[in-house]
């Protein structure tokens, strides 16, 4: 009896490493700590990447350009990142495309120094945002429409990741920033003082999406798709299991306030996508502000494999399995 339980735990660790050496390597990219960032995580924690038949690496990458380096470097299959990185990529001639959305809202909140009292404070002032082109910036000017403030009135400089730029408002060397939880909570736990929550304007962007090559996509479709669906399950895990994102967040974020935590998780869940659709409207919102684009809006994104999942009925049965 003995022998036949040390014979079949041999067969079952030899069929493991078998499953394992088949599985395909591929390298995913994600660009930062915030709470957008998560269903990528989780996916990867929860061994879905695995299950589906992908030997997955997660690699951080501060910055879209050298993201975008490492994309067409081949040293990255699939990157999760703000939607203005690919789109801009495909206008200067790259073949990038989006594959997937998780996250279509602007999800920051912009917070201002304690000397900041009124939206006219901010005139002559310095506003700190990650980088120049993407979504802080756009985050900065749709808060400066809904103040009924120019832009021309405060300067915008790159001041890096949450880590640099909240320091900098609590200093008083920056007025304010744009920031997504859960650095936004940590901010307000700091003193910062949300003048303007953006998420709750409703404004459509891609502010979490994936995307590959589209030379890539052609010649690794099966792993694209394999991808896809450890990632859709990815989503409904990240939507249903809070004490295991919650761990998940603790691990890759290095905060340990239980409190941050939960407040990102619930922030973010409640309009995260678990159906990683591109919408339209999002992908015009991240076209180049005031620079005419002559090009499709579907040159940009690729919805066919997600569709492919839900006609197959994928979808549907990893969300019944998800309630």
């Amino acid at each position: 009896m003995i022998f036949k339980l040390l014979f079949a735990g041999m067969v079952f660790a030899a069929t493991m490493m078998f499953a394992a050496a088949q599985a395909q390597p591929v390298r995913i990219s994600y660009g930062g700590t915030s709470g957008y960032n998560v269903p990528v995580w989780v996916t990867q924690e929860a061994g879905l990447f695995k299950k589906y038949g992908l030997n997955a690496e997660l690699i951080f990458i501060s910055g879209a350009a050298p993201g975008m380096q490492a994309m067409l470097a081949n040293e990255v299959h699939f990157a999760n990142t703000s939607g203005s990185a690919p789109i801009n990529a495909t206008l200067q001639g790259t073949d990038a495309v989006i594959i997937a959305t998780s996250y279509d809202l602007i999800p920051y909140g912009f917070v201002v120094h304690k000397d900041i009292h009124t939206p006219g404070d901010l005139k002559g002032k310095v506003i700190a945002i990650s980088r120049l082109g993407g979504v802080t910036e756009l985050a900065a000017r749709v808060t400066f429409e809904k103040l009924g403030l120019n832009p021309k009135d405060m300067t915008m400089i790159q001041a890096g990741a949450d880590a640099q730029r909240i320091p900098a408002v609590q200093s008083g060397n920056a007025a304010a920033t744009v920031i997504a939880p859960p650095g936004l909570f940590v901010a307000v736990a700091r003193g910062l003082r949300v003048l303007v929550d953006l998420t709750d304007l409703g404004i459509k962007y891609p502010t979490s999406v994936f995307f590959v090559t589209r030379s890539y996509l052609t010649q690794n479709r099966p792993a694209v798709k394999k991808f896809l669906m450890a990632f859709t399950e990815g989503l409904h895990l990240y939507a249903h299991k809070r004490d295991f994102v919650l761990q998940v967040m603790k691990k890759y974020t290095k905060l340990d306030d239980p409190e941050v935590l939960t407040k990102s998780h619930d922030y973010f869940v409640k309009n995260t996508l678990l159906v990683p659709l591109t919408d339209a409207a999002a992908v015009k919102n991240a076209l180049p502000m005031g620079k005419p684009v002559n090009r499709r809006l579907e040159d940009f994104y690729d919805n066919s494999i997600v569709q492919e999942l839900i006609s197959e009925g994928f979808v549907e049965k990893i969300s019944k399995a998800y309630k």
